[in-house]
Formats: structure tokens, sequence, C-alpha cells
């Protein structure tokens, strides 16, 4: 199944190059970018990698863990009620409730996510926590994803840089109770 609207060369260009810069389908629905106590919180940057928190509350609280590569071909979103993958393009034009299939490949790894569009550049489909588990194992032992809309468009996503990101993820996710997506590959550390 072909995504309408996705070019044939699609190439992720919704990073801001601010070194501040958030990327767009990362942010909750409800961040105007206004100073509140709602805010968005750089966790973990590495390689072309981020891990953000969003807090309702100037840190008291999280409610929501994000992780992804700054290109927006393939990111993680975790909160009280699901966990997702996503996928977002600012050259995209999807009509809302657009569906698809993104097929990410990962080493040995090959799962197909039927995607669904939550607006005109953001494709999100919901994940079991211990298949987002098996997904990020993958991830921690080679350096590049192949990331596939349909039949037409195939992306590249370099993975160097994202294990201490996802790392920082998985922690975030255990840590609010949102999923146990398993101890990363970076987390050997202990102060022990």
């Amino acid at each position: 199944m072909a995504f309408a609207g996705v070019p044939a060369v699609a190439v992720a260009q919704s990073y801001d190059e601010k070194p501040s810069a958030m990327p767009v389908a990362m942010l909750p629905s409800d961040e105007s970018g206004s100073r509140s106590a709602s805010q968005m919180l750089v966790d973990e940057r590495a390689g072309g990698w981020v891990a953000i928190h969003h807090t309702p509350d100037s840190g008291v609280h999280t409610d929501l863990c994000i992780a992804g590569s700054e290109s927006e071909i393939l990111m993680f979103r975790a909160d009280a009620d699901s966990l997702q993958v996503r996928s977002a393009d600012d050259h995209w034009t999807l009509a809302t409730g657009q569906k698809g299939d993104m097929t990410v490949t990962v080493g040995a790894y090959t799962h197909v996510f039927h995607m669904q569009a939550n607006d005109a550049t953001t494709l999100a489909a919901n994940i079991a926590p211990g298949e987002l588990t098996t997904l990020l194992n993958a991830m921690a032992g080679t350096h590049m994803a192949l990331v596939k809309f349909g039949d037409r468009t195939t992306l590249s996503v370099n993975l160097v840089g994202s294990i201490p990101v996802l790392d920082r993820f998985r922690g975030c996710a255990e840590t609010q109770h949102f999923a146990d997506l398993g101890q990363g590959a970076g987390q050997k550390a202990s102060p022990f």
C-alpha cells in the first residue's frame, strides 16, 4: 500500500538546524512555544538522535517520553496511554486518517507497521512493549535502519549515536511507569 502525497525521494527536513530546536513531530499537540509551566526538556543528544520528555508542571511530573532521529524518519513516543512508532516530514501532505504500511528493517529484524496520519506531516502506529523492546534491541546491534513507505519510498536512518538516546528513552518510559522496555545496550554502568 503506497502513501499518496509521499514523494518517491522523500527527505525528512522538519528539523530546524538551531542547537535548541526540537523536531516538530516530537512536540506534544498542546505545546505552543510560549513560556509556561509546560516544557519540553532534552534528556540526551548523540549523533543525529535526541531523547526528550515533556513536563506539564515545571518538572514535577513527566507525561511524555520521546526519542528519535532528528530527521524525524524514525521516532518513538511513550505516555500513560500508549507506545507509538512515528515518522514525519514537513514536505508530506497527508490526509487526516490516511493509512499505509511502513516497514522497518534493522539487521535481521523486519516489521510492518500499519501507520495512520495524525496530521498532514506525521504518521503514527501503536506498538506493544515487547515489540518495541525487540526493535530497540535490534537497533543497538547495527549502524543503519531502512524505513520503507508502502512500495515506493525507502529511506535510510543512521543509527550512530542512537544507543544512549534510546537507553534514556527506555529509562524515561520505565521510571514513569509507561512501559518496561528492557535494559538498553548502554545501561551497563553501576555506581556499585
